[in-house]
C-alpha cells in the first residue's frame, strides 16, 4: 500500500512538472514566437502586442510574494491543482478569443496559474523524495520546466507550418485540462495534510529583508541582469533578429530556443565554476554585470553603424548564460539573511525578476512605436532607431546593474 502511494505521489510530482513546463512555454511563446502573426491578425501596434507578455509577467511577479504563504497554508498539492485549473482556463480562452480584453484577461489567468507550481513542487518533492536524492529530483523538475522555454520557439514555429497558432495552443490547452483532471483524480488516492490555518501573511519578514542595504543592492543588480536577458528571450529577441539581422523566422526561433537551453545549462555551469573558485559568488556577480554592459554596448554599436551580423545571436547566447545566476543568488540570500526570512528574500527576488521583465516589455512596446515601422507584405518591420531606443534602455539599465553590483560586499 505504501509503495502504491509513493508511486502516486511521484506521478503527481511528474504531472505538476508538466504544468510547470506549460507555464514556461506560455511565458516565452507569447508574444515572442508569434509577434508578427499576432500583429497582422489583430491589427495592433507594438505596445498592445508586448502587453501580452507584460501582463503575464506582472501577475506572475506579484504572486511570487504570496505563493510561499499559500503553499505553507494549503499544501503543495492543493496549490498545484488550483494552478492547473486556472492555467487550463487561461490557455483555453486565449486561442479562442479575438476580443483584446478577453485575450489580456486570459494572459492574466495564465500568469496567475503558472506562478503556482515552482514552490509547490519543491515542497512536494521535499516530502516525497529521500534527502540524498532531493538535489537530483529538483534538477529534473527544473529541466522539465526549462524545456517549456525551449519548446516555445523553434518547435512552436515548426508546428505552425502545419496548423495555425490558435490550433497549436488549443491542443496544448486540452492537454493541460486533461492533466488537471488526472491530477485531481490522483489526489483522491493520497492523504493530503489538513489546511494549516495558523499560517498567515505577515509584513514583518518583508520589512526585515528590505531594511538591509545589501539585499536592496542585490535585488537591483539581479532584476536588471535577469530582466534584460529574459525580455530579449520572451518578448523582443526573435522580432529583432528578423527585422534587423534579416534572419528568417525559423532561424531566429532556433536562436531563441538555444538561449533557453543555454540558460538551463549555465545555472549548473555557473554554480560549478563558482565552487571551483572557492565560492566567491559576489565576484562572479560583479563580473556578470560587466559582461552585460559590454554585450549591450556591442549591440548598440551594431545598431548605430547598421552592422547586420549573425554575431548578435552569439551575444544573445552570452546574455542567456550570464543571466543564469539563480544558483549563486539564492545561496547569497540564505547566507546574508536569517533563516526565518531567507524564504521571503527569495520570493522578493523572484518578484523583482518578473516585475522587471514586465516593465521592460511595456517599455519596449512604446519605444518601438517612437518611429514609424515599414510594412513589408503582412509584416511590420521596425527601424534601427526603434531598436536603438529599446537596446539603449537596456544599455542604461546595464550601467545601473554594474553600479549596484560593485556595491555588493564580498564579506557575508
Amino acid at each position: 500500500m505504501k509503495e502504491k502511494k509513493a508511486w502516486v505521489s511521484l506521478l503527481l510530482i511528474l504531472l505538476g512538472s508538466m504544468f510547470y513546463f506549460f507555464a514556461n512555454f506560455h511565458r516565452i511563446a507569447i508574444p515572442g514566437a508569434v509577434f508578427d502573426v499576432l500583429q497582422h491578425e489583430l491589427k495592433l501596434s507594438a505596445p498592445y502586442i508586448t502587453a501580452f507578455g507584460a501582463i503575464f509577467m506582472y501577475i506572475y511577479a506579484f504572486n511570487q510574494l504570496v505563493i510561499g504563504v499559500m503553499v505553507e497554508r494549503f499544501g503543495g498539492l492543493r496549490v498545484i491543482l488550483a494552478g492547473a485549473v486556472i492555467l487550463a482556463l487561461g490557455t483555453i480562452l486565449f486561442p479562442i478569443s479575438s476580443n483584446l480584453i478577453l485575450m489580456y484577461f486570459s494572459r492574466a489567468l495564465v500568469g496567475f496559474g503558472g506562478s503556482m507550481f515552482y514552490l509547490s513542487l519543491i515542497r512536494e518533492i521535499k516530502a516525497c523524495v529521500p534527502e540524498k536524492d532531493f538535489g537530483i529530483a529538483i534538477s529534473i523538475m527544473l529541466f522539465i520546466g526549462y524545456a517549456g522555454g525551449i519548446a516555445a520557439n523553434a518547435p512552436f514555429v515548426f508546428a505552425m507550418q502545419y496548423m495555425s497558432w490558435r490550433e497549436v495552443l488549443f491542443i496544448l490547452a486540452g492537454v493541460i485540462a486533461f492533466g488537471a483532471l488526472i491530477f485531481y483524480l490522483l489526489t483522491r488516492q493520497v492523504q493530503i495534510p489538513p489546511i494549516n490555518k495558523s499560517v498567515k501573511m505577515r509584513l514583518l519578514p518583508f520589512r526585515l529583508v528590505l531594511h538591509k542595504k545589501h539585499n536592496r543592492n542585490l535585488f537591483s543588480f539581479a532584476c536588471c541582469n535577469f530582466g534584460i536577458s529574459y525580455a530579449i528571450q520572451a518578448i523582443i529577441g526573435k522580432k529583432f533578429l528578423e527585422d534587423f539581422c534579416l534572419m528568417p523566422s525559423s532561424k531566429s526561433a532556433m536562436v531563441l530556443s538555444a538561449m533557453a537551453v543555454i540558460a538551463a545549462v549555465f545555472n549548473i555551469v555557473n554554480a560549478s565554476l563558482c565552487k571551483i573558485c572557492h565560492n566567491h559568488r559576489v565576484i562572479f556577480l560583479k563580473n556578470a554585470s560587466v559582461i552585460t554592459f559590454l554585450s549591450l554596448l556591442i549591440i548598440c554599436i551594431c545598431l548605430i553603424f547598421k552592422i547586420r551580423t549573425d554575431f548578435i545571436a552569439v551575444i544573445f547566447f552570452v546574455l542567456a548564460a550570464n543571466a543564469s545566476l539563480t544558483s549563486l543568488l539564492v545561496p547569497v540570500l540564505h547566507l546574508t539573511n536569517r533563516k526565518m526570512v531567507s524564504g521571503t528574500a527569495v520570493s522578493i527576488m523572484n518578484f523583482c525578476f518578473f516585475m522587471m521583465v514586465g516593465l521592460l516589455g511595456t517599455a519596449t512596446g512604446f519605444l518601438l512605436n517612437l518611429f514609424e515601422p515599414q510594412k513589408q507584405g503582412n509584416i511590420m518591420v521596425y527601424s534601427n532607431m526603434s531598436y536603438l531606443a529599446v537596446f539603449g534602455l537596456f544599455f542604461l539599465l546595464s550601467l545601473f546593474e554594474m553600479y549596484k553590483a560593485m556595491k555588493l560586499s564580498n564579506k557575508y
